[in-house]
Order: structure tokens, then sequence, then C-alpha cells
């Protein structure tokens, strides 16, 4: 059976510039998130090198905090890569850069996924609606990106 496929980007677009469009956007907020992590990380560090007087479970839980923010920062820096490796791919019709993203892509989303489901129950209804936004453009995204990709391998050559 498998996905659905999708003949047109938002009713408008042909897939190829639909998953330009798409990857661009994904780069760019990624590129976004990535620097928002650096700050943070950065502050989580000055502030973990000034807190000298903090009893050993607020130092603990400190040192986690900025151990998070760095691991965070290298996924979006690859996420970014990946993000700028998809756009090459797609223009230039690489299948195999295609399908290398859409299996990176699904990766990171079943993560974020596993994530939003575990805490759920102690997110506001704000950030829950949110979550689920993101939810469904992800999903979006990775059947634009699965539908062009069976388009490449369908393409007969003449």
């Amino acid at each position: 059976m498998g996905l659905p496929r999708l003949e047109r980007c938002c009713f408008v677009f042909e897939l190829k510039t639909g998953n330009i469009i798409i990857g661009c956007i994904n780069g760019v907020l990624t590129f976004v998130m990535l620097v928002i992590m650096i700050v943070e990380a950065s502050m989580l560090g000055v502030l973990q090198n000034q807190a000298t007087g903090l009893d050993p479970e607020e130092q603990a839980a400190l040192t986690g905090l900025y151990v998070m923010s760095i691991i965070l920062v290298l996924m979006f820096l690859a996420k970014f890569l990946f993000d700028v490796m998809f756009v090459y791919g797609v223009v230039t019709e690489r299948a195999g850069v295609i399908k290398a993203y859409f299996i990176t892509w699904t990766v990171f989303f079943l993560l974020s996924m596993f994530i939003f489901f575990l805490n759920c129950p102690k997110y506001s209804a704000g950030t829950v609606c949110t979550e689920l936004v993101y939810i469904g453009l992800n999903v979006y995204s990775i059947l634009l990106g699965y539908s062009f990709y069976k388009q490449l391998n369908n393409r007969e050559e003449v």
C-alpha cells in the first residue's frame, strides 16, 4: 500500500518547486534554531562558570542543561547541513540525496514526536497546539519529499 503520493505542492506548485521552497524554509528555520541554541549554550556556559556557591543538585541541573544545549546545537547543525543537501539534491534531481534526506528527516521527526508524547501532560494548551501544527507540517513535508522521490524514480528517460 505505502504512503500516499501528492501531485502538486499546496495545489499550486510543481513537486520540484514545492520541495525547493519547503527545503529552503526548513533550512532557514533550522538555522534560526541553531543560532538560538548557540546563544543559549553560551549563556549557560557563562552561568555555569560564574555559579560557584550553588549546592550540588543545582550545579548538576545546570551542567545537564549545558550538555543538552550542546547536543541540540550539534543536532541542529547536522539538520541544517542535511537541509542544504536536500535543496541541492532537488535542484540537481539526485534521488540518492533525496532518499538520504528523507530517512534522516523521518528520524528527526520520530524523535521529536516521541519526546512530545512523553512530555505532553506537562505542556500547556498553546504548546500542544503548536506541536500539533509542527507535526502536521512535518508529515506534509515528508509526503512531499516522498512524492518527488517517487516521481524521479518513475520518470522514463528517452
